[in-house]
């Protein structure tokens, strides 16, 4: 199987994709046996074979070949029709289109289901406590909303993070504090040494020019 990728240049790159196997190629050359068909294809595959004839020729026959639309990155029609150009692709050719996110929210009453922020806001009278707390609920009949499983994995991950970050400032602050312990120890034991070369100075001042004792033979 041999995939080729299209080309529309509106000022543009719209792209599109096929599998050239061997039952497109059989319906393009019908004269052609299973044999000659598989070589063909290894030969485009090889590059020994220019696909784009391969693509005239499918036209010429009425071959319908039903491209894949692929992605373009914006939407600009130039007068006088747009180029078309061909080239080998492979798996990476093929562009998947984004996944739409797991809801979070559902309604405790309709079927409505959607993300935090489709569902609305609505702030109570206020509680005992003077506080008004906020919830989410339904956009389409006003009724509470309640977590999906998707919801429940999101808000878990979320406390998660939470914790996590939490833990490293408190072990960055125990960090902070066990530096300044050590700065105090290492300050207080430089001060003692300090006093310690004092107390040897001073000695050696009192000792500088002591009296010369007497020969002990000496009358």
């Amino acid at each position: 199987m041999v995939t080729i990728v299209k080309h529309e240049w509106h000022q543009h790159d719209r792209q599109y994709a096929i599998e050239l196997d061997e039952d497109l190629l059989s319906e393009i050359y019908p004269d052609l046996d299973e044999d000659k068909i598989t070589s063909m294809l290894k030969q485009i595959e090889d590059g020994e074979i220019d696909f784009e004839d391969v693509i005239n020729e499918a036209w010429e026959n009425d071959v319908d070949i039903e491209w894949e639309f692929q992605y373009d990155d914006c939407w600009t029609d130039r007068k006088g029709g747009y180029d078309v150009t061909y080239e080998l692709g492979n798996e990476s050719s093929w562009v998947e289109p984004d996944k739409e996110p797991e809801p979070t929210h559902k309604c405790t009453n309709c079927k409505w289901t959607g993300q935090s922020y489709d569902a609305e806001w609505q702030w109570p009278l206020d509680d005992e406590t003077g506080e008004k707390e906020a919830k989410k609920i339904c956009p389409m009949c006003d009724n509470d909303t309640e977590l999906t499983e998707a919801g429940k994995q999101e808000e878990k991950e979320k406390e998660e993070r939470t914790a996590r970050w939490a833990q490293e400032e408190k072990d960055s602050e125990e960090e902070d504090s066990v530096d300044i312990t050590e700065l105090e120890d290492t300050l207080e034991e430089l001060k003692r040494e300090f006093d310690e070369l004092k107390l040897v100075e001073e000695d050696s001042e009192n000792t500088s020019n002591p009296q010369s004792a007497k020969w002990p033979f000496e009358k």
